[in-house]
């Protein structure tokens, strides 16, 4: 991915104080950072966010609640062990 160096933060506002629907503005949240990541140059795909963590800080406005979702990415997956689960060898 090539930017582990590089922290991607985003926020989306939801009209709900109520957390079981949050789930929209949480995904649009995500897809957005992996935009963030192609506008910084980095080749990354959705797919690239399993295994990684991302950071979830609510907080509280008037009618509902902002969802700030930030990712710092790891290692590039070239990087990663060649013995990794489906993956074959040879």
């Amino acid at each position: 991915m090539g930017s582990a160096e590089k922290k991607f933060s985003v926020t989306e506002e939801s009209d709900s104080k109520h957390p079981q629907d949050w789930g929209r503005a949480m995904a649009v949240a995500i897809s957005r950072l992996v935009e963030l990541a192609h506008e910084a140059g980095d080749v990354v795909e959705d797919e690239n966010l399993y295994g990684e963590d991302l950071h979830l800080y609510l907080s509280e406005t008037e009618e509902g609640a902002n969802i700030t979702m930030s990712w710092t990415p790891r290692a590039s997956a070239s990087s990663a062990s060649p013995e990794q689960p489906g993956q074959e060898l040879g």
